[in-house]
């Protein structure tokens, strides 16, 4: 935890998954860690949450690419100094970020009934055929 303390850039406080939005710059891209703090199964839990922000085409294209191609490091360095990662999510700006969406992340929701695949008839014998 202290590891990725140290390097953050901006602010580091206690905010809410609503203030989260505004915290995010609109004019540079950016890597956030988030803490999210929840309740799961009548349990409190925490987990984190890493967002990626691009905001467009209003940013250099080296500043774009630089971010884009070293985020694959940053994770894998996160994750070898003991930070598990909950969940991972590309964003263009702060309003792409709400309470429901991160939950459904963290937790994603188990469906009853699993599709199963059903196998095509083999095509018949009988019917028309071409007489000469």
């Amino acid at each position: 935890k202290q590891w990725y303390q140290r390097r953050v850039r901006g602010d580091c406080s206690n905010i809410s998954v609503g203030d989260l939005g505004g915290k995010i710059p609109d004019d540079e891209p950016r890597y956030h860690l988030f803490n999210f703090n929840h309740d799961f199964e009548g349990d409190k839990m925490w987990k984190v949450v890493f967002l990626y922000s691009c905001p467009g085409y209003n940013v250099p294209v080296k500043q774009r690419m630089m971010y884009s191609s070293t985020k694959s490091s940053f994770l894998s360095a996160l994750e070898s100094n003991g930070v598990e990662i909950a969940a991972k999510k590309e964003i263009s700006d702060g309003n792409d970020v709400n309470e429901a969406e991160i939950f459904d992340m963290v937790h994603p929701q188990k469906h009853a009934s699993r599709a199963t695949f059903v196998k095509p008839k083999a095509p018949s014998r009988g019917g028309r055929r071409l007489i000469r």
